[in-house]
């Protein structure tokens, strides 16, 4: 268990997350094109800014972030959970256990 951190230490724990966070996100970005079928075809930097020109173009159109939105949150739908997985309601867990017979009095006794 982490030794209990006073405040100002806390604090400056979550700068250095937030920071960590912050710089991930270029770094995806450049790990995701440096493994990408297509990224052969960019020849040198101006081809590269060209791209990134085009990219800039077409996120001022709403449907475009709209799509690229969607298709990222059909993804991220799609990923195992983490985590533990949530508690089945009472019926649910009824029915899986073959137990969906059972009425109002389930401590009833049966013969």
């Amino acid at each position: 268990m982490p030794p209990i951190q006073g405040y100002e230490a806390s604090v400056e724990a979550a700068k250095r997350a937030l920071e960590a966070a912050q710089s991930a996100l270029p770094r995806d970005i450049a790990q995701a094109v440096a493994n990408a079928g297509w990224a052969a075809f960019l020849r040198d930097r101006h081809d590269v800014q060209a791209l990134v020109d085009h990219i800039a173009e077409a996120v001022q159109q709403r449907d475009f972030v709209s799509r690229l939105h969607a298709t990222a949150d059909k993804a991220r739908h799609h990923q195992p959970q983490r985590g533990r997985p949530p508690k089945m309601n009472q019926e649910a867990a009824q029915k899986a256990t073959g137990h969906a017979d059972v009425g109002a009095n389930s401590n009833a006794a049966t013969i």
